[in-house]
Formats: structure tokens, C-alpha cells, sequence
């Protein structure tokens, strides 16, 4: 067990079921976005059927077996209050996927967060734990000491070559950076990174869990009949 570090952890198997409990990170703290204007799909893709759940819930529950609060994070008029999710909303409306990550680390306030798309359905209980790392006791320190509160940071996957700033963990002096640039209206996530300290974890095939599809994300009608599990009809209007 990481004595001090907030995760709740025996040496063991990954967790595989919410209900087990034998592992629960209670320093860190998860958030789904879905503030996106889903614009090719005509629809709010949060709530695309998936697998028999919406879209949104898959992410979710994975972070739910990692974390011990996940919360939804979305624009204004959206509650998401038939799926039972806790939600909150963005304070800077209509500035993309940086105004979520804002959004999460206020509402997290001490803790660093974990962000991940709503639209990233295939992603596992082990992709989290790989990326966030939180056996190391040496992150654990670089994200909850008190250098952490004034050192921005970031941990991102790196997907077919290319990082991916909603697949991470985020220190919470990640906060005042990004309010400086959705006041500038510098929106550009990519930069962001390249601006703190950033980690790229790469996710390739030689990973016991790895799957092709583990971060591809629906965007498109053509991503949703591609992605969408056997036997998932298609919405109607796709």
C-alpha cells in the first residue's frame, strides 16, 4: 500500500468491478467531458446508444473503478439528470475542451484530475491506471505535494503518434494557465501541453491490454457504424 498517498491499493490484480473495492483513488479524481457541439452527428453524442447504455456512461464507469468521485463536465442546459451522473458545468461556455478541464480542476480543488472524452467508449480500467500511474510513489508526489500546487503538469496518452490532451491527469496548478488562456481566447489544447510539463505516455501494441480501438473516439456518423459493437442499431437520422 502507497502509505500517504490517498490510493487505497494492495498488491494484486487490476480492479475489474466497482463493487470490489480492493483498490480506490482517493487523491485523484475523474472527470468526463461533454460540452462538445457534435456538430457531424447532429445530436448530442453523450447520449448515443452503446452497448445497450449511452455513449457517455462507458468512459464514466471506468473511471468510476479507478476513482472514488467522477463527475460529467458540460455546457449549460445539459444535465444528463436521467443517466444519474453528477454534472457540472462549464464557467467559461463555448471555449472548447480546455473550459472542461478548467471546469474539473475547480471543482476538484486540491486534487489533480483525470480527464476523459465522452466519446472514447472502448477505453479500460487499464489504459487509466497505465497513463495515471499512481503505484509510483514519485507521481503521487509530483501530483499532491504542495510543489504541485504552483508546477503545472500533465500526463497524456500519445495514440498513433499524436498526444491526447483528453486522455490525462492533470495537476491542479493547471488552473490559473489555462484561465489565462480562455481569457486570451487561446484555445488550442496541443499548446497547452507544450506550454507545462508535459509526460507523453505512448500506447502501443506491446501492452498486455492494448486493443486498436482502445482510444478511438466517434465523431462521425461512419465512426459510429466502424466503432459500434455488433449488434448496436444505429440511431435513427445516421
Amino acid at each position: 500500500m502507497l502509505r500517504g498517498s490517498g490510493l487505497l491499493c494492495f498488491p494484486g490484480p487490476l480492479l475489474t468491478s466497482r463493487s470490489s473495492m480492493e483498490c480506490m483513488n482517493t487523491s485523484m479524481v475523474g472527470a468526463v467531458l461533454a460540452g462538445g457541439e457534435s456538430r457531424r452527428l447532429g445530436q448530442d453524442k453523450a447520449l448515443l446508444p452503446w452497448s445497450g447504455k449511452a455513449l457517455i456512461l462507458h468512459p464514466f464507469e471506468v473511471l468510476q473503478e479507478v476513482m472514488s468521485e467522477v463527475v460529467v463536465v458540460t455546457v449549460s442546459g445539459r444535465s444528463y439528470g436521467d443517466l444519474g451522473v453528477p454534472v457540472i458545468h462549464d464557467r467559461y461556455e463555448g471555449l472548447g475542451p480546455l473550459a472542461g478541464i478548467h471546469a474539473a480542476l475547480e471543482w476538484a480543488r486540491s486534487r489533480p484530475v483525470f480527464v476523459v472524452a465522452c466519446d472514447l467508449p472502448f477505453v479500460s480500467v487499464e489504459l487509466v491506471n497505465h497513463v495515471a500511474d499512481w503505484s509510483n510513489e514519485q507521481k503521487v508526489l509530483a501530483y499532491t505535494s504542495d510543489e504541485a500546487r504552483t508546477h503545472p503538469r500533465a500526463t497524456v496518452a500519445v495514440w498513433q503518434g499524436r498526444q491526447q490532451p483528453l486522455f490525462g491527469l492533470y495537476s491542479v496548478s493547471c488552473r490559473e494557465p489555462l484561465e489565462t488562456r480562455l481569457r486570451d481566447d487561446r484555445l488550442e489544447a496541443w499548446r497547452f501541453l507544450a506550454e507545462i510539463e508535459t509526460t507523453s505516455v505512448p500506447i502501443t501494441p506491446d501492452l498486455a491490454f492494448y486493443r486498436a480501438d482502445l482510444l478511438l473516439n466517434i465523431n462521425s456518423p461512419e465512426d459510429l457504424r466502424k466503432g459500434a459493437p455488433e449488434g448496436v442499431p444505429e440511431p435513427p437520422g445516421l
